[in-house]
């Protein structure tokens, strides 16, 4: 008994150090602290490596416009090239208005994201769900940098390349308005109708236009998936806390007493750490008996010997028959375990063991438990208890993650849904400015405005169908590569499992957006005119 109250003294005297020695650390060596800290720190880099890719992917976009211009201009170009005009005035003169434009935009999102109501909207979720007082803004300088500088510069490169092979051309090529021609122009598709075609060559002419939408799919699907990864994520945490949670009340001792009470399960639980992507986090090793009703896990004895919960083997990506490294910070000792079994537990990060066996591993006295499980309060003295944890209370809390990420997830899928359709939109916009000699000409032969749609926009049909299939696994499979990194220093399981049903939706709603942009579309090839055929005519 004398060892029994030794143990359970020092485990309180570590206790109240730890909790003293945060508050009176230095702020850089302070554990609390120095979370807050990670966590702006990875959201910083998520949201800079983002941003980076929208970049890249509008300055893309716009290439195309001047890759566009530089066609119409071709003669123009073999004429000044004829004069003795340089290459290089030439690529200044094309990058200029795309660069101009870009740091247009980076000035204005600066002016949105750094003005009183752009700050504003950002941190609202912050001071509605924290007591916070008022903060005041700061203006770091590689932010700044990183908002006017890199836009036009990603610009100004991206740009340079495309445009410096399209100038790479003769002087005569160029006068001829020469097309270069390659493996598209031999496909034979004798055995296919007129329409599917014209629509087949259509589509192969602007292949560049479809990799283009479905590059700009892509981007969009993966912001889409990040933001919905958030939201199913928290759902699951939800609904698997809730379902993994059988008792009614968990107990916490300071001192137990000898025997556990008749109507309460008494298991032995220590606090060890993991380490994974820089962040160091909580594991629950739990000792139980194999008869235990709110567990449902019958563990293997032996010291070495752990059945790892569902939520940390997604976690840390643990599997059956592979050890475990568990770390004793306070002791500075390390524990090697072999997985026995997975089990189907998700209610925080748990690895459980045979109590018995448990006990022996750490030290303590054939009868030891330090926590009670019960379906019904007991009647246990303040001063024995280190806590006291209600079902109704995890089942609150656990509630509340997707109400606090919800503007997150709305904030990401708007932003996706826009900039998917602004990319297809213009590309598709794109394809009919080039196509306008063409399709003046068949108006000339009587064609009709659908039978032109037909013929110029509805190939691009099958480009969207397909690409979608390819995009919406792809993003996913990225997003769910990346995410536990996002995601690193927050003790939860990792089931991003979408239903299928929400394959579908996703697939569904790409259709309708390529649907309404293409009848958009379709008025501007109203105002295409028979005409067109005579002012394109040199």
């Amino acid at each position: 008994m004398k060892d029994y109250l030794e143990k359970t003294l020092r485990q309180e005297v570590s206790i109240k150090a730890n909790n003293s020695l945060c508050d009176k650390l230095p702020l850089a060596f302070n554990p609390r602290i120095a979370a807050a800290a990670g966590d702006m720190q990875m959201n910083r880099t998520v949201g800079l490596i983002a941003g980076v890719i929208i970049m890249v992917l509008f300055t893309y976009v716009i290439s195309v416009f001047v890759i566009h211009q530089i066609q119409r201009e071709s003669s123009v170009i073999g004429a000044l090239y004829a004069l003795g005009a340089k290459k290089k005035d030439l690529i200044l003169h094309y990058i200029a208005l795309p660069t101009i434009i870009s740091l247009a935009g980076g000035l204005a999102g600066s002016a949105l994201g750094f003005g009183k109501w752009g700050i504003s909207v950002q941190m609202q979720d912050t001071y509605n769900y924290y007591s916070v007082s008022a903060l005041e803004p700061v203006y770091p300088l590689y932010l700044i940098i990183y908002a006017v500088v890199m836009p036009p510069v990603i610009s100004a490169i991206v740009n340079y390349f495309v445009i410096n092979k399209r100038l790479s051309r003769t002087a005569l090529s160029l006068i001829k308005n020469e097309q270069k021609t390659d493996f598209r122009t031999g496909i034979d598709l004798k055995k296919m109708g007129f329409l599917r075609r014209f629509q087949i060559r259509q589509t192969l002419r602007e292949a560049r236009t479809g990799l283009t939408v479905i590059f700009g799919m892509v981007i969009s699907l993966m912001i889409f998936m990040m933001g919905i990864n958030c939201f199913v994520l928290c759902e699951n945490i939800n609904a698997e806390t809730v379902r993994d949670t059988r008792y009614g009340y968990m107990y916490v001792l300071k001192y137990p007493e000898k025997t556990p009470p008749a109507n309460a399960e008494a298991c032995y639980m220590e606090s060890l750490s993991k380490t994974s992507y820089g962040y160091t986090l909580d594991v629950s090793v739990i000792g139980i008996d194999g008869d235990n009703k709110y567990y449902g896990v019958i563990p293997e004895k032996g010291k070495s010997k752990v059945t790892v919960s569902a939520s940390a083997a997604q976690k840390y990506g643990l599997n059956k028959g592979e050890k475990l490294i568990l770390t004793d910070s306070a002791n500075d000792m390390d524990y090697a375990f072999t997985i026995t079994d997975i089990a189907d537990y998700s209610a925080g990060l748990a690895v459980f063991m045979d109590i018995d066996s448990m006990r022996e591993l750490f030290g303590r006295e054939d009868d030891y438990y330090n926590m009670l499980l019960s379906d019904n309060a007991l009647d246990i003295p303040e001063g024995r208890l280190y806590s006291v944890t209600a079902r109704s209370d995890i089942e609150r809390s656990s509630a509340v993650f997707t109400e606090l990420m919800m503007p997150m997830v709305i904030m990401m899928t708007v932003v996706s849904i826009i900039i998917f359709c602004v990319v297809m939109y213009l590309m598709l916009n794109v394809m009919i400015e080039r196509a306008a000699f063409g399709i003046s000409l068949v108006k000339i032969f009587g064609y009709r405005t659908n039978e032109v749609r037909k013929l110029y926009l509805n190939g691009n049909t099958a480009v969207v169908a397909i690409g979608a299939l390819i995009a919406i696994p792809v993003s996913k499979l990225a997003i769910d590569a990346i995410y536990p990194y996002a995601i690193s220093n927050v003790a939860c399981g990792m089931n991003l499992h979408f239903p299928w049903y929400m394959y579908a939706g996703i697939y569904l709603g790409i259709i309708l957006i390529y649907f309404a942009v293409n009848g958009l579309l379709t008025a501007k090839l109203k105002n295409i005119s028979p005409a067109e055929v005579l002012k394109n005519r040199e």
